[in-house]
C-alpha cells in the first residue's frame, strides 16, 4: 500500500498528541478514500444524466439540467422523488446512504430523479430495481411533493421538488452494495412522525419532509396510523 505524507495545522497537531489512542491513521484514510470515492461518483454521472427543471411549486419549465450541475451549489431546482417503502407490518423500509453520495450517511429511502426520457413511474421502478433490487412493477400511490435546498458546505447542495410516494411490498428485497451500506432497517410507521422529531439528524432532509408531509395529508396519514 503506498504511503503518504501530509501537513496539518498546529492546533490540530496538538489534539492529536493530546489522543494517542485514536489511530489517526485509519481516520485519515478513511476520509480520503471517501472524498476519492465521492469524485469518481461525481465523474460517473457528469454529463450523463438529464433531469428536469421545476419551480417552488413543481411546475416544469421544459428545460434540462445535466445531473451534477443540479447538485454544485447553488444548484438549479429540479424534479426528484422518494418512495416509502411499507410491508404489511406497517414498517418503512430504510437503509444507510453511502458516504460517496450528495447527503450520505443518513438513514434513507429508494429516492432518484425523473430522467428525461423517463415517465414517473417508469423512473420510480428503475429506482426500486437498482436500490433494492425489485423487478416488479409495483403500484404506487403518489402524494405531492415538497420543494427544499439544502447546502452541505462542500460544494454540493440538493435542489429539489421531491415527490413522495408509498409502495407496498413484501416481495424479497436484495440491496445492492453500490447504493445500500448495511444492512436494512424498519421503522414503524406509527412512529415515523415522533422519530423524526427525536432523531432528525438520522436522518436526510428529504425523508424528514415526506414522513411531515404524509402527515398533513387525509389519506397519508392513514399509513402512519
Amino acid at each position: 500500500m503506498p504511503n503518504v505524507t501530509f501537513a496539518v495545522p498546529q492546533e490540530v497537531f496538538r489534539k492529536m498528541k493530546e489522543h494517542p489512542e485514536v489511530k489517526w491513521s485509519e481516520i485519515a484514510r478513511k476520509a480520503v478514500g471517501d472524498y476519492a470515492s465521492s469524485l469518481e461518483y461525481k465523474d460517473k454521472h457528469k454529463g450523463t444524466q438529464l433531469l428536469f427543471e421545476a419551480d417552488e411549486k413543481g411546475k416544469l419549465n421544459g428545460k434540462f439540467v445535466q445531473r451534477w450541475d443540479a447538485h454544485s451549489t447553488p444548484g438549479v431546482k429540479h424534479l426528484a422523488f422518494a418512495i416509502l417503502v411499507l410491508n404489511s407490518k406497517g414498517e418503512f423500509v430504510l437503509h444507510k446512504r453511502p458516504g460517496r453520495k450528495v447527503g450520505g450517511g443518513k438513514l434513507d429511502t429508494p429516492v432518484s430523479h425523473v430522467l428525461s426520457h423517463e415517465t414517473k413511474n417508469e423512473a420510480m421502478w428503475r429506482c426500486l430495481k437498482e436500490e433494492y433490487g425489485i423487478e416488479e412493477h409495483i403500484p404506487f400511490v403518489h402524494f405531492d411533493g415538497f420543494s427544499y435546498y439544502r447546502d452541505y458546505g462542500d460544494g454540493t447542495c440538493e435542489n429539489e421538488f421531491c415527490l413522495v410516494s408509498i409502495a407496498r411490498y413484501d416481495g424479497k428485497i436484495k440491496p445492492n452494495e453500490k447504493e445500500v451500506e448495511g444492512k436494512l432497517m424498519f421503522l414503524p410507521a406509527k412512529n415515523a412522525l415522533q422519530e423524526i422529531k427525536k432523531n432528525p439528524d438520522k436522518y436526510p432532509v428529504w425523508f424528514i419532509k415526506s414522513i411531515e408531509l404524509l402527515s398533513k395529508d387525509p389519506t397519508g396519514r392513514t399509513y402512519l396510523a
